[in-house]
């Protein structure tokens, strides 16, 4: 979750729209990147 609010720039779009998720939704973007 920190690193991926540290990003700006070109990821600052994502990383809003990270920051404005709820907790399952944040959970559950976090389970699927871990899976990869």
């Amino acid at each position: 979750t920190e690193a991926i609010l540290w990003h700006g720039g070109e990821a600052e779009a994502a990383r809003n729209a990270f920051a404005a998720a709820n907790p399952e939704d944040r959970k559950a973007l976090i389970t699927f990147l871990e899976s990869l």
